[in-house]
């Protein structure tokens, strides 16, 4: 791919845009790769809740879990609009912090220029705050989750727990 003639920009130019547009993939997917583990842990934790719902002995284990599964929830709406199910509802919800860095990269993306000292502003202030989300996602699982996880091994919880029978 050859370069339009009629551009002043430099190899260096679009190595700056290169770079930066890479930088805000490889944030992206580490975003989105904790939204999946948020989804997966919570799920876990919801099914957990509403089995072990009736067992007096997993009171404080199905407490835990309902508390950890609020928390990931708001690391997630934080980091992703979780309300927009159709067109109309980004009119509605403001968007995230994942939809903000990937409009920036069409920013980036978008012109046969280097980046803006403000694009770069815009993505450290985005890496910032979304890096705090990913930060609290793994101090709840390294120490919310191990808690909950404790507190099953002490209470006489079954693995398998069978639906009642309607």
């Amino acid at each position: 791919m050859k370069k339009d003639p009629r551009l002043a920009t430099t190899q260096a130019d679009f190595e700056k845009q290169f770079a930066l547009l890479s930088q805000i993939r490889d944030k992206l997917t580490e975003t989105h790769d904790g939204i999946l583990r948020i989804r997966d842990v919570r799920a876990q934790l919801q099914d957990f809740a509403k089995r072990q719902k009736e067992n007096k002995s997993a009171a404080d284990a199905v407490k835990a879990a309902e508390e950890l599964a609020k928390k990931l929830t708001a690391i997630e709406e934080t980091l992703y609009q979780t309300k927009n199910k159709s067109s109309q509802d980004p009119l509605n919800y403001p968007i995230q912090l994942n939809n903000k860095l990937a409009a920036l990269a069409g920013v980036v993306g978008g012109s046969d220029n280097p980046p803006t000292d403000q694009s770069y502003v815009v993505y450290e202030d985005l890496v910032t705050r979304i890096n705090a989300q990913l930060n609290g996602l793994k101090t709840a699982l390294d120490a919310d989750l191990a808690r909950f996880n404790e507190l099953v091994r002490k209470a006489p919880v079954p693995a398998v727990t069978p639906a009642a029978l309607k």
